[in-house]
């Protein structure tokens, strides 16, 4: 209950702040007399603002639905190059916003693996999202997509101040987040990928040493369909 107190006192001050936002950059469209150039820079700030509340909210939502035990995905063989430049499409131009580069490594793009590609959308969302946080501007997230055994592994590494030991676990525990981050973040974010991956029959893990960033990798089992058709 206490947990959950304080999952809505995050989630308030999460949202009143990209409130404020949108607020202010609205005041200015109509009360400024701003150029193309002003008026597109206030335009892409209320929309990326508007992506990071539904981003929020989709959380909340899958959330309940995974402590009802309603939560399932409906996997379909799709290319790990079709997933991540759907995730580099909607994630470069915010990690650009925040001056890192979002780079990919895909070993074998024409892999096919077994997934919901929406639902795949938001755990390398959420885990891109989440290195955002901790990554200086000017630093690196790096994508890298390789086969592993009958499945297929995604990392995802960043430049941040990496992650203690003794929490390696805790960081996919729900509402944990929040307080870790003072919070920066309703903690549901890597709970949620957590319950994505393995509701695909994957896992999902972290590994980082303080000082040297965090790599966080998770699998997806690879699809038995031929690497090339025909017509």
């Amino acid at each position: 209950t206490r947990a959950r107190d304080d999952l809505l006192a995050t989630v308030s001050h999460d949202l009143r702040n990209p409130i404020g936002t949108i607020y202010t950059s609205a005041a200015l469209l109509l009360d400024l007399p701003l150029d193309e150039e002003q008026r597109q820079r206030q335009v892409q700030i209320i929309k990326r603002t508007a992506e990071r509340m539904n981003r929020l909210i989709q959380d909340l939502l899958d959330a309940s639905r995974m402590e009802a035990g309603h939560f399932s995905v409906e996997p379909h063989p799709v290319t790990v190059r079709s997933l991540i430049d759907d995730a580099h499409e909607m994630l470069a131009p915010i990690a650009d916003a925040d001056g890192i580069s979002l780079t990919e490594q895909v070993d074998e793009p024409g892999t096919h693996v077994m997934a919901d590609a929406e639902r795949v959308q938001r755990v390398l969302s959420n885990l891109v999202g989440n290195a955002l946080k901790f990554t200086p501007r000017g630093g690196e997230i790096h994508i890298h997509v390789e086969r592993d055994g009958d499945m297929c592994r995604f990392s995802i590494r960043d430049q941040g101040p990496g992650i203690p030991p003794e929490n390696l676990q805790r960081v996919f525990d729900r509402y944990w987040q929040a307080n870790r981050t003072g919070g920066a973040g309703a903690g549901l974010g890597l709970a949620i990928a957590k319950g994505i991956v393995e509701a695909h029959g994957g896992r999902i893990w972290a590994e980082s040493e303080p000082g040297k960033g965090a790599t966080f990798r998770f699998t997806l089992p690879l699809a038995q369909v031929p690497e090339t058709t025909g017509s």
